[in-house]
Parts: structure tokens; sequence; C-alpha cells
């Protein structure tokens, strides 16, 4: 008995394009936990994000949108910038999350030794994040 392999072939490459999405995103939510917990003992000061976009991802069928915010921040009297990105599965969720936080002020954790290193913590911005 002879199978076609037509139709095999093209479900493995849909699961394969899923597997490789799966990843991404993985690779996405699991840095940023981990950044959250390592930054969560960092010390704190004020920031204002200063501008931000975001983009969409597709993914064969699958759309996405990140939303990256830009920020600066002093620590010593030295000024410093960093950015944030968050993902998204409705544009409008991005566009909002965006504007809603152009010009705002922010709490920024940075590294005690590398203050250049910084990170947002969702719990510390006051009133939460919007979206």
């Amino acid at each position: 008995m002879v199978l076609d392999g037509e139709p095999l072939r093209g479900l493995l490459f849909v699961f394969v394009c899923l597997i490789i999405a799966a990843a991404g995103l993985i690779r996405v939510f699991a840095w940023g936990y981990i950044k959250s917990l390592l930054a969560s003992g960092w010390y704190s000061s004020q920031g204002r994000v200063e501008f931000g976009n975001f983009v969409e991802r597709r993914v064969r069928y699958v759309s996405y949108y990140i939303a990256t915010i830009y920020y600066s921040y002093s620590v010593n009297n030295e000024y410093y910038s960093g950015q944030f990105e968050r993902v998204f599965v409705r544009e409008s969720s991005a566009a909002r999350f965006v504007s809603s936080l152009k010009g705002q002020m922010i709490v920024v954790r940075s590294h005690p030794d590398r203050p250049a290193r910084s990170a947002l913590l969702r719990q510390d911005q006051p009133g939460g994040w919007a979206a």
C-alpha cells in the first residue's frame, strides 16, 4: 500500500509553522518574566515615556502586535534610556497602550552596578497599565 505524501507534507509544514510561532511567543513572555524576577530587587527611580510605536508581526495566518515604548530616566545625575516591549493580539489594544503612556511618568528599575540596564515592572507603575 502506497500513501500519497502530499497531505502529510502540508500537515508537517503547518505543524512546523505553529512550533516556530509558539517558540517566538514563549521567548518573548519567558524573557519578560525572568527579567521582572531579576529586576524586582533593583533600585527604582522616576522616568518618563518619551515615545512609542507598535508593529504587526505575522506568522502564517496569525497576526500579533508588538508595542514598544521608549523611556528616559536618571541615576546619580546621569541620564539613561531604555525600551519596553509588550505583545498584543489586537491592534487597537497595542495602539491604546502606546498612546496612554506617551509623556507619562513611570517607575524604572535599574541595575545597582550597571544603571544603564533597566526594566519596567507592571506592579511598580502608578495605576497599572491600560489595555
